[in-house]
């Protein structure tokens, strides 16, 4: 918004309530109250308007406009109030003829109920508006309401999500008895590397290098060399002396070579190092190729003690080692959704940055949704200028309506913004420089809402201008005269274009074009692009004068049929261009109905096509948690991307405070480390509401043959955009999960996942995962405080009980600090650090909090005694 209007804009909303006799947004506050979970599967909750101003809020005359993520029951809202479903997830509140205006000073509750479960507090609704209307009918510019407030989740209806949910809420006690086998281990003792190398030799003595280090470099590494310059310049505060060749008597030699594992004598070819830290001759990093000698280089920087950042000397020291490594899958990925909630390209690199320090190498980048379009395309402006923005429209001509509380002000973050061609070439040269390949999604044929509100648009701005239908229609994505009625999973009921129209195949032929010419101009690999493929909704196509002509075309019986045939045009597009096709799983089953319910199986159609498969539906208790090995015994090449796993979106745990979504339950630290890819099933497993899964349970699901094996091409974590409405959640949600998916991806498999004794796998489960959490929290996240301490990672809160009169306190990672307070006070760094059992006299309250290394704070706990 241009400066003169943002004055006309805001001038506006300061005089609007005396004008019309409405008060102002920002006198009203909004309480939200969850009442219960009920049997019925829904949920009952309050909103309660307080009127602080001196006016009061008439019968008539004004909307109030929301989002809120689950399916509302129009008829079970109080009566005074009239609800409308616009689409999504976005809503609107007018008042009925039996509503009396709220005077000043009062307030008012009404009463809603929704589909699902609701469990914390970041379910509650979000971005509120209130449009009034002056004695005309005219509406005014829309008047966010910025004082919103969610009562506290305390009683047992409002926590369990079913009178059957056993998962219960974490409390400090809980997570006390929860970490009771958890302890520090003496930080000498711990692997130095995440992920773990395949073999660590530890040598007498250190090697010390300081100012006067000089890095020599076949000419194949220039750009490692570099990257190795810059990540030392911090610690001795001088660029590191670059040479081309030559010898180097005690510095840091990079060069390509021979790798073999030590146990088998096998020659990896590519992204395996060898690295030997010598007190006598420094530092040599040998590489299969260029990306072995660059993982070569970030086991070294792990190999710094993150003291060493903050002593800035102008010297460091190495312990002496001898680190051969290889990956044990080629693919390790993480998925970043920035259509839901846009991320700035800052937030990419930082990401970048830290996906590459623990050696993950593929960006999954989910540009495109129903919410937005992200990405700069020539030739097509609508895609970004419209389906790149979001805020109050009437007719979505200029922005698309508000998702996921974004708000009625075009233009702001994180419901509006994108990537120009700039942007995204420096994001493409930004990874390929750290030995990432950056995978763009374009999702089809369901989730395109906002291309295809941007080539309405298109399609509306070139007819006004006068050009022909042909023309304006070039790249219209939808069937003017289609009936077809479906609502999406996430309640759209228009995000699906139509695969029967040339149209719809030109704009693909377009985006791809333009792809490739970035990647080209970034000097990038493109070699894969995900199509999506999900979640397309019944009824989708049944109704359109196209398809029908079609499918009587292509002898097509069902509509449902339409999304493999399109499938197939989209692959012959990416083919007939070098590229291979990607997408979520369901762009490779087939689904049909057996004993009255739906089975899934792979689609021999596409079998030999060369399909990169992603595996996500593994939600325990479904009947779908084998999907991946369906997939990869059928010979699809399958990532898994398993929801229960590796959704980073979902939440850590129960708590109401707790961000995150949890349909397919909570992630904790731990729940990524728990993945054995290659044996899904080791228990213990439970339902969606905590119930034990007997193993007997899965005693018909499918099982990973060799050759499916061979077809298990990697893992990727996946965050999803819905919920993180700023930087800092990224992060939060991201780590320090994203390490335990590293380890999975690179490390060899875990000897517990090889113990067929439940009980004897348990205790090695246990005390590996002890030691993983122990280099977490003594090593790698005090690593990120001071190299990227823009990453907010999540600080899991201590566990803590009193017995016999004793303070006892833990954390789920050992060496982070507990700090605590017995005067009610909330807990700083300066407060008495927990490091024994505190003796504690009469009654009162202990207040805790864990920190890291920079004095941020967790949420904190709070135990009486």
């Amino acid at each position: 918004m241009d400066p003169l209007k943002s004055f006309i804009y805001g001038a506006l909303l300061l005089t609007a309530p005396a004008f019309a006799q409405y008060p102002a947004a920002e006198r009203i506050t909004l309480y939200w109250g969850l009442s219960a979970n009920q049997e019925n599967g829904r949920a009952r909750w309050e909103l309660t308007l307080v009127n602080q101003d001196t006016v009061a809020l008439p019968a008539s005359g004004w909307t109030l406009f929301f989002n809120f993520m689950r399916p509302i029951d129009a008829q079970s809202v109080s009566p005074m109030v009239r609800l409308t479903h616009i689409n999504g997830d976005f809503y609107r509140l007018e008042p009925t003829e039996t509503f009396t205006p709220l005077p000043a000073g009062a307030r008012r509750t009404l009463t809603f109920e929704s589909l699902g479960p609701i469990l914390k507090a970041i379910d509650a609704p979000t971005g509120f508006y209130f449009v009034f209307r002056d004695t005309e009918g005219q509406a005014l510019p829309p008047a966010p309401v910025r004082d919103v407030r969610i009562l506290p989740f305390v009683s047992a209806f409002q926590t369990q999500s079913h009178p059957a949910d056993q998962r219960p809420s974490p409390t400090p006690a809980l997570d006390y008895y929860q970490n009771a086998y958890l302890h520090l281990l003496p930080s000498e003792t711990l692997i130095p590397v995440i992920p773990t190398p395949y073999h660590l030799s530890r040598q007498a003595g250190s090697c010390q290098l300081d100012r006067a280090t000089t890095i020599t470099y076949e000419p194949a590494l220039a750009r490692e060399a570099d990257f190795l310059a810059q990540a030392l310049t911090p610690l001795l505060g001088t660029r590191p002396h670059l040479v081309e060749g030559g010898e180097v008597q005690k510095g840091i030699r990079l060069q390509l070579g021979t790798v073999r594992l030590p146990d088998t004598g096998q020659q990896v070819s590519s992204e395996a190092y060898h690295l030997l830290i010598h007190p006598a001759t420094g530092v040599t990093i040998t590489g299969s190729d260029p990306s072995g000698v660059f993982y070569g280089i970030q086991t070294l920087r792990q190999l710094i003690d993150p003291s060493q950042y903050r002593q800035a000397s102008g010297a460091f020291s190495l312990p002496a080692v001898e680190i051969i490594d290889a990956p044990r899958f080629g693919y390790r990925g993480l998925h970043l959704d920035v259509a839901r909630n846009f991320q700035p390209k800052d937030v990419v690199l930082r990401l970048l940055d830290v996906m590459a320090l623990y050696k993950l190498n593929r960006f999954h980048f989910h540009l495109t949704d129903d919410e937005g379009w992200r990405l700069a395309i020539d030739g097509l402006p609508e895609l970004t200028e419209i389906g790149g923005c979001r805020g109050h429209t009437e007719t979505e001509l200029d922005c698309l309506i508000p998702s996921y509380g974004s708000g009625p002000e075009a233009g702001r973050l994180p419901g509006s913004g994108y990537y120009t061609r700039e942007d995204f070439i420096e994001i493409l040269r930004y990874a390929t420089a750290r030995h990432i390949e950056v995978i763009p999604e374009i999702d089809m044929p369901g989730h395109a809402r906002a291309a295809i509100k941007a080539m309405e648009a298109r399609y509306a701005r070139l007819k006004a201008k006068g050009l022909s239908e042909s023309e304006a229609a070039a790249y219209r994505l939808i069937d003017p005269a289609d009936t077809s009625t479906y609502r999406s999973v996430q309640g759209w009921d228009d995000n699906v274009i139509n695969v029967c129209l040339p149209s719809t195949y030109h704009f693909l032929e377009k985006v791809i074009t333009e792809l490739q010419r970035l990647y080209a101009e970034a000097g990038a690999p493109l070699r894969v692009v995900h199509t999506g493929g999900d979640e397309v909704p019944h009824g989708a196509w049944s109704g359109s004068p196209a398809c029908q002509a079609l499918m009587r075309s292509e002898g097509i019986q069902d509509p449902a049929e339409l999304q493999p045939y399109f499938l197939q045009r989209f692959h012959q597009i990416l083919r007939q261009r070098g590229l291979r096709t990607a997408g979520w799983e369901e762009i490779a089953l087939v689904s049909t109905e057996e004993n009255h319910r739906r089975v899934h199986r792979p689609n021999p159609r596409f079998r030999n096509e060369g399909f990169l498969v992603y595996a996500w539906n593994n939600i325990w208790g479904s009947g779908a948690e084998d999907h991946a090995y369906r997939l990869a015994n059928a010979g699809y090449d399958v990532v898994l991307s398993l929801a229960s796993n590796l959704y980073f979106d979902l939440a850590y745990t129960k708590h109401p405070e707790e961000a995150g979504l949890y349909w397919a339950g909570f992630v904790d630290n731990d729940t990524p480390y728990r993945l054995e890819p290659f044996e899904l099933f080791l228990g213990p497993l439970y339902d969606w509401l905590g119930r034990p899964l007997p193993p007997e349970r899965f005693a018909h699901h499918e099982r990973l043959t060799p050759e499916g094996q061979r077809h298990i091409v990697g893992i990727q974590g996946q965050l999803w955009g819905e919920t993180l409405r700023t930087p800092d959640r990224v992060f939060y949600m991201a780590l320090p999960r994203l390490l335990a998916l590293a380890e999975r991806a690179w490390a060899r498999q875990p000897e517990w996942s090889q113990i067929q004794d439940s009980d004897a796998r348990r205790q090695a489960f246990e005390k590996a995962w002890n030691e993983f959490a122990n280099r977490l929290g003594q090593r790698e996240l005090p690593r990120l405080d001071v190299v990227y301490p823009d990453a907010s990672y999540r600080l899991p809160p201590p566990g803590a009980v009193v017995e016999n009169g004793y303070l006892k306190a833990n954390v789920a990672l050992p060496g982070l600090a507990i700090h605590y307070t017995l005067d009610g006070s909330e807990p700083t760094p300066a407060s008495p650090r927990y490091t024994t059992p505190v003796r504690l006299e009469g009654h009162g309250e202990v207040r805790l909090r864990t920190f890291d290394t920079r004095g941020r704070g967790s949420r904190s706990v709070r135990v009486v005694y």
